[in-house]
């Protein structure tokens, strides 16, 4: 299977479709991301949707009732929970914490990225949904310091696991995104030397290290920009370890015949989700 690896295995559970990072199984820690499959949608009110999460639940044996699926709206705003609370205390919530086990985090997403954290000293797991948007409010990053701050992780210890999403080969975007990511990430860090080889400026920031300049398309030029990147230099400029961010690498355009892609799909699109349960 083209989405087995080192890091990833895949599954097929009554014609549900998943991967499932290696590490975190090997640790004790439930998780799922779901692949692209005949009538599964994880979009809010579909008609596919609540037999989506009955198949879920089924294939991975979790009850539906410990399952937390924020309501994303692209904000920085990340909430920790110790116990099941209605959908209204879930309204733009972008990313869960908890270290209580009969509670399932889940996240969804169709390009977007979506990181599942797990410190196994304190226990602690945390899903998060970061697209562009997210990654320039610095939501992943700001997780890490949550988990530090509410329940006395170590970033050493921190284990971040990187879903199938948009890749920098794919995500195209205009000046504006482009002149917006500089502002944000021009600042350089003492993670950078090591990514900075094919960069040929002198003292490069964040933004020139995951910045490429694209095509002219319709008299407009066109910009990649690597946001998996971005995070994974903030991450380690937190002191996680690099050998403890584990990313699939897979991009979901790469691969837009089984993982839902957003700009593949047009304004259809099917939404995945991914869970990570202690």
């Amino acid at each position: 299977m083209e989405f087995e690896n080192e890091n990833i295995i895949y599954k097929n559970v009554d014609g549900l479709e998943f991967i499932q990072f290696r590490k975190l199984l090997e640790m004790g820690v439930l998780n799922a991301y779901t692949l692209n499959c005949k009538d599964l949608d994880f979009s809010a009110k579909r008609k596919n949707t609540a037999s989506s999460y009955e198949k879920l639940c089924n294939a991975l044996n979790i009850k539906e009732e410990e399952l937390l699926v924020p309501k994303q709206s692209h904000t920085d705003t990340v909430k920790c929970v110790n116990k099941i609370v209605p959908e209204d205390e879930l309204i733009d919530i972008d990313g869960l914490i908890t270290d209580k086990k009969d509670i399932v985090l889940a996240s969804r997403n169709a390009d977007c990225i979506l990181f599942l954290f797990y410190d196994p000293v304190k226990k602690v797991i945390a899903n998060v949904h970061s697209g562009w948007k997210g990654t320039f409010k610095k939501i992943a990053p700001k997780t890490i310091v949550k988990m530090q701050t509410n329940y006395g992780c170590n970033p050493e210890d921190i284990y971040c696991f990187i879903s199938p999403c948009i890749r920098k080969c794919h995500f195209e975007v205009d000046e504006d995104v482009k002149d917006l990511c500089r502002e944000i990430f021009g600042f350089r860090t003492k993670n950078l030397k090591k990514y900075t080889d094919n960069v040929k400026i002198e003292n490069p920031t964040i933004a020139d290290v995951t910045i490429s300049k694209g095509e002219i398309k319709d008299e407009l030029q066109k910009y990649y920009i690597d946001t998996v990147l971005i995070n994974k230099i903030l991450f380690e400029d937190l002191g996680l370890k690099p050998e403890n961010i584990i990313d699939s690498e897979i991009c979901s355009m790469c691969h837009k015949d089984k993982i839902n892609s957003a700009r593949a799909q047009g304004k259809n699109f099917k939404r995945a989700i991914a869970i990570i349960k202690l």
